[in-house]
């Protein structure tokens, strides 16, 4: 049997009955670091041809792809001049300028090649970014939600994962509003509904202002951070399919402590996994910010 059938049939076991309610939504996404690299096709095409035979079968469904934008610019690619963007370590990708003309952003330009190998290669989803489901209001009462169980995520985490953050430690990185840069601040105190944060980190490199102020972390301002965020995008979303590579999928790796964060701290079931392998180049994992391995676009 075709490994897609075989996947396929499990769904329908599974969703039958919800997928007779509405469309089973499957998503995937990718954070947009840099030219992307030929393993992170390995996502888009396993959930496309799982739409595909989905269809097949008379099961409705929607495939959305997240082009992930609001992620922090942590790197600066060999290709590109440090020169240039070092000052822009630490910003939001949707901030950081593009390489070439014609783009809004980092992000824009490495997306726009991306989303052209997809219809190349004959995948076809609906597009939305990160930043603009924040600002949207979607994410909105999650993270209210995420703020006031603060203590419950860092207790998953610890117990889960074996992390430990501080008392004070909130899931939520703020956009400073001085510099611009997310990855340079900390966050912490949420009153109900501001949050107290200052830009006084330093993480590669980045240069913090030394800002301290408050700010409603709500429509865009603040972004959670990974595990909380992937677990509230489920819910914001409506995701009843999500695969990853399997290193997500270990006991207590990030797949495992959003499930617990998902239906623990937002009451929800997370969606159908599908762990996958990589694609190694000297026995390594590929990076789209490191820029190692080949691209996407070089391969198609």
């Amino acid at each position: 049997m075709f490994w897609a059938d075989r996947i396929a049939k499990e769904i329908e076991e599974k969703l039958g009955e919800r997928a007779q309610a509405k469309p089973l939504l499957i998503r995937d996404e990718k954070t947009l670091s840099g030219r992307v690299h030929i393993g992170s096709m390995r996502g888009v095409a396993i959930h496309g041809v799982i739409a595909e035979v989905l269809t097949e079968y008379g099961v409705a469904n929607e495939y959305r792809y997240e082009l992930n934008d609001f992620d922090d610019f942590d790197s600066i690619p060999g290709y590109l001049d440090e020169t240039v963007y070092r000052e822009h370590l630490g910003k939001p990708l949707y901030a950081v300028p593009s390489p070439e003309l014609g783009y809004d952003s980092y992000a824009d330009y490495y997306g726009d090649e991306f989303m052209r190998v997809h219809k190349k290669a004959g995948f076809t989803p609906s597009y939305y970014t990160a930043r603009e489901l924040y600002a949207s209001g979607k994410m909105d009462a999650l993270i209210k939600t995420a703020l006031e169980h603060a203590a419950d995520i860092r207790r998953i985490q610890k117990e889960v994962s074996g992390s430990q953050k501080e008392d004070d430690w909130l899931p939520i990185s703020v956009v400073c509003e001085e510099c611009g840069k997310i990855k340079t601040t900390r966050a912490f105190d949420f009153d109900g509904e501001t949050v107290a944060y200052v830009c006084d980190q330093s993480p590669y490199g980045a240069t913090p202002c030394g800002k301290e102020a408050r700010i409603s972390p709500y429509g865009g301002t603040a972004k959670l951070f990974w595990k909380a965020d992937w677990a509230a995008k489920w819910v914001a979303v409506g995701v009843d399919i999500e695969g990853a590579g399997k290193d997500h999928s270990t006991k207590g790796g990030s797949r495992d402590v959003a499930n617990h964060i998902v239906r623990e701290v937002f009451g929800s079931e997370p969606p159908f996994d599908i762990p996958y392998e990589f694609f190694l180049v000297g026995g390594k994992k590929m990076s789209s910010s490191k820029g190692k391995g080949s691209t996407a676009k070089e391969m198609s």
